[in-house]
Formats: C-alpha cells, sequence, structure tokens
C-alpha cells in the first residue's frame, strides 16, 4: 500500500495538463503575436506609418513581463495558491498594458490620426487568457479542497 504525505493531492501531477497550461500558452503566444503584429496606422501630415511595438520598448518590456510571470505560472501547478497570485497579478499587469497602450495612443498619436490593426486587440486577449486560466486553476483548487473535505 502507497503512503501519501499529508498535502499530495492525486491531481497534482496532473496539473501540468489541465487547461489553464493551455491558457497560460496562449498568452505568452499573444504577447509574442502582440510585439511583432502592426497594431494600427498613424497618418499624419499626408504621411502614413505602421505601428508595431516592436519599436517601443516600454511595450516590449511590459509584454515580456507578462510573458514570463505566464511561464512561471505554467510551473507552479504544485502550488495552486500561488499559482492563481501570480496569474492574478499577470492580469493586473494586463490591464496596466491595456492602459499605457490607450493613453500612448492618445496622448501622442490621437484618435483622427489612428486607424486600428489586429495587433491593438491582442491585450485583451492576454487579459482574457488570464482571466481564463485564473478560473480553472480555482476551480481546481475548489476542487480539492472537496475531495479534502470528503476524506
Amino acid at each position: 500500500m502507497q503512503s501519501y504525505k499529508k498535502n499530495h493531492h492525486p491531481y497534482s501531477e496532473a496539473m501540468i495538463q489541465r487547461i489553464q497550461t493551455v491558457y497560460l500558452l496562449l498568452v505568452i503566444l499573444s504577447v509574442l503575436a502582440f510585439i511583432f503584429v502592426p497594431f494600427g496606422i498613424m497618418e499624419k501630415d499626408g504621411l502614413s506609418t505602421v505601428l508595431v511595438v516592436k519599436d517601443l520598448w516600454v511595450f516590449i518590456a511590459g509584454g515580456s513581463l507578462i510573458a514570463l510571470l505566464a511561464g512561471a505560472a505554467i510551473f507552479l501547478f504544485g502550488n495552486r495558491i500561488l499559482q492563481m497570485k501570480v496569474v492574478l497579478i499577470n492580469a493586473v499587469l494586463s490591464v496596466v498594458l491595456i492602459g499605457m497602450f490607450l493613453f500612448g495612443l492618445t496622448k501622442h498619436v490621437g484618435w483622427e490620426n489612428y486607424t486600428f490593426g489586429w495587433g491593438a486587440l491582442l491585450p485583451v486577449f492576454i487579459l482574457i487568457f488570464n482571466m481564463l486560466a485564473y478560473g480553472s486553476i480555482k476551480s481546481d483548487e475548489n476542487l480539492v479542497r472537496s475531495m479534502d473535505r470528503l476524506r
């Protein structure tokens, strides 16, 4: 008969195969796409300029931090409480990224000079995938807690 540690849960080994891993990988892919996919076109003085995040170091730094935290959260599957905190921090950073994007757009480009591109939607997807990952981790934690109550 196997003996288990007090905090051992039958679900902990399979956590890396759970849906939140897919969501967190989608966060990473969305950040990479956000960096390289044009997010709009700026028109000033008759000239059109394609706007890409890879030219803006602030967005690269913010996006990289979000991607790194998402990658770290994948490997925190053994500690769901910490994983939830990291994903929640990541969601807050995603909101900050969206805020920085909108602030930069209004301050430096102006709505009248800007045409949205597909890349402008990616920060919203980053936030959505973070929130989906958080919900999945929370439901797993609730499942494990209910299993503990049954024992």
